[in-house]
């Protein structure tokens, strides 16, 4: 499985994407894609949108009375049928705020056609590699946090390369 996280984050960008969705419950249009931005409007559930851009887990969207602005990806449905309603969730690390809080995420919204114009970032694996901790590290943190060790079991994939140890002598 470990080979699969690094390539959901290398896969993660802005793009334009020329795309329709409704909003699925009632949330605020913003002027920037920051939850302290200044809100333009507020967008009722149920309201169809036009996406224009994306910017982590943002969306620039127009809505049906012509204003534009920022609303959280996850308060979107694509359209369904052809190939850009396909999108994939992925975990993305975001600045949340004009104050640069940072926060762990999930994101959707990446297109058939963006999956597929993706291009590899080896930088940025070997980088995500240099977060991974041993076994003893893992295991110092948990008794310091106090967890409760549990047995799960695990998961299969249909492909070798996903299940072999890392070279490197770190855990997945």
């Amino acid at each position: 499985m470990r080979p699969l996280l690094p390539l959901a984050f290398v896969l993660v960008s802005s793009s334009v994407l020329a795309q329709s969705g409704t909003v699925v419950r009632k949330t605020d249009l913003r002027d920037k894609p920051f939850l302290d931005a200044a809100v333009i409007a507020p967008i009722a559930a149920n309201t169809p949108i036009e996406i224009q851009a994306n910017k982590g887990a943002w969306m620039q969207v127009k809505a049906a009375n012509g204003q534009v602005g920022w609303i959280k990806l996850l308060n979107v449905r694509t359209s369904g049928g052809g190939t850009n309603s396909s999108s994939l969730a992925l975990g993305n690390v975001i600045k949340t705020g004009s104050s640069g809080q940072t926060v762990t995420t999930g994101v959707k919204g990446l297109s058939a056609e963006q999956i597929r114009q993706a291009e590899p970032n080896p930088a940025e694996v070997e980088k995500m590699d240099s977060y991974a901790s041993t076994q003893s590290e893992a295991t110092r943190a948990a008794v310091q946090a106090k967890l409760i060790p549990q047995d799960v079991a695990a998961l299969t994939t249909s492909t070798s390369s996903a299940t072999s140890a890392p070279s490197n002598g770190r855990r997945p």
